[in-house]
Order: C-alpha cells, then structure tokens, then sequence
C-alpha cells in the first residue's frame, strides 16, 4: 500500500501537467508511446489521492484511449469524471474524441455540445469536428455555424471556402430544408 500522505500531491501535479503538456505536442506515435506509462502512472496516484477531481480521470482516459487497446478503461474513466462534475467541457470534449475516433458520430456530436466553454486549445478543435459530424450527416445549416466559430479562432483560406462552398449549397436547397 501507497501512503499517499506523504506524498507532495501539488509537485505530482505539476510535473504530470508538464509532462502532459509535452506529451500533446509529440507527432512520433513511437516516441509518444514512451511517456505514456509515467503519465498513466502520475495520473493514477493523483486519482487516487483525489479521488473527486474529474480532471484526473481525464487525463487517464485520454492516455488509455491513446494506448488504443485499452477502450473499457479509457471509457470508464471519461465516465467518472462526467459524473463527478456534471457538464465538465473538459472530460466532455475529450469524450466525444473517443467517440468521433470510432466513428461514433452522434454520441461524439452529444459531448461536444456540453463541451461548450472548453478552452480555448480545445475549442477550434471542438468546432471543426461538430461541423464535420454535420457536414457528413448533410446538416449543412448547422455545419455551417460551427465552421464559422472555428474561423473566429483560427482563420484560413480552406476553411473560408469551405464555410462559402456550404453556404452556397444551403442557399440552393431551401425548399429542401
């Protein structure tokens, strides 16, 4: 057993963040494997040092989902903390990439939608892939309104032709819809 009492549970945090931070921007899925198991294993320490703090479970199933083999732990934990604190943007949002991943559009298109408020390194993500999610389902009225949040936070030509492209589509369809 594990006294956790004497552990600097602020230190811990800090470091896995770090860590984590560092984590994110690996490209190399290889190299990216290797800080998996230290950071599974900060994260669970802190998890079971503060058991109420969704944040934690996050993180943990986000590094599960990214184990790939390990979906039953990475759901268990997104479930844990949208449970600790109803409507969480962040356990939310990391969610509905479990789902978008899988190609399980509709349970992802729900998370993202209380993910609302995510911040902000989440939030174009968040966007782009609710206007796909609509773009695939032919709802292009409501394609068009998240493509154009997502421009409000990073702006590029593609994404304007494509908010132009879809606009344009609507606008023929109108007895359609």
């Amino acid at each position: 057993p594990i006294d956790y009492t004497k552990i600097d549970k602020d230190a811990l945090a800090s470091q896995a963040n770090t860590f984590y931070n560092y984590y994110e921007q690996i490209t190399d899925k290889a190299y990216k494997k290797r800080y998996i198991q230290p950071l599974l294993n900060m994260y669970s320490v802190l998890t079971n040092m503060d058991p109420e703090e969704p944040f934690y479970c996050t993180r943990l199933g986000i590094l599960y989902d990214d184990l790939g083999l390990h979906d039953a732990d990475a759901k268990s934990n997104f479930y844990k903390a949208t449970n600790l604190r109803l409507k969480y943007p962040y356990a939310s949002y990391a969610f509905g990439n479990f789902y978008y991943t899988r190609g399980k559009y509709r349970r992802a298109l729900e998370q993202y939608k209380i993910a609302a408020g995510v911040q902000s390194p989440y939030d174009y993500d968040r966007f782009m892939k609710m206007g796909a999610i609509y773009e695939k389902f032919g709802d292009y009225r409501n394609a068009v309104p998240n493509y154009k949040a997502a421009y409000k936070e990073k702006s590029g030509l593609a994404l304007y032709n494509k908010i132009l492209l879809l606009e344009d589509l609507n606008s023929k369809n109108v007895l359609y819809h």
